[in-house]
């Protein structure tokens, strides 16, 4: 993938979490200065919207965290490994991220379309349609599994034991 696509796509998800982690905090003070210093003001529907907002930040969000490679790990056997060493695991671990990622994400999109397809929306009242709370799986797996895609490729193709194993932090 060329370096400026990449710097894009890191770029658009780092700019859209914060947008929606920024829209989440806004909405959360209007709901609390309205609550308690303007009731009349004071809105049902703010608090539902600001899960959904923080909901689709931290599916978001886990796509830039496998790229910078900070997901959580049990990686305690692979250091005592030399780098080298390291890859065929590393590969192996990234096949079976990408397999649960594409199986969350296509479970994911069966979830949103049953909700479209029922009209299924909340309970407040604003009924919000509930596809596009459940659409942020789908749209986080697949971004994350994209991620492990390249990741794949990168140790595949280009591995470099010097810049790519745990002892040395993420990959370029």
């Amino acid at each position: 993938m060329p370096r400026a696509l990449l710097s894009v796509w890191n770029w658009l998800e780092r700019n859209l979490i914060g947008l929606l982690a920024i829209a989440a905090l806004a909405l959360a003070t209007y709901q609390m200065i309205a609550r308690y210093l303007m009731p009349s003001l004071s809105t049902a529907w703010t608090g539902e919207v600001v899960i959904y907002l923080i909901v689709w930040a931290v599916f978001v969000a886990a796509s830039l965290l496998v790229h910078e490679d900070a997901h959580i790990r049990a990686d305690l056997v692979l250091r005592l490994l030399p780098a080298k060493s390291q890859r065929p695991i590393e590969i192996f671990n990234i096949v079976v991220a990408l397999v649960f990622c594409l199986v969350l994400a296509y479970f994911g999109v069966l979830a949103a379309l049953d909700s479209w397809q029922m009209d299924e929306r909340s309970i407040t009242a604003l009924r919000f349609p509930m596809w596009v709370y459940y659409a942020a799986l789908p749209a986080g797996f697949a971004l994350m599994a994209l991620r492990y895609i390249r990741r794949l490729f990168l140790y595949l193709l280009r591995y470099d034991a010097q810049t790519m194993s745990v002892h040395s932090g993420r990959e370029s």
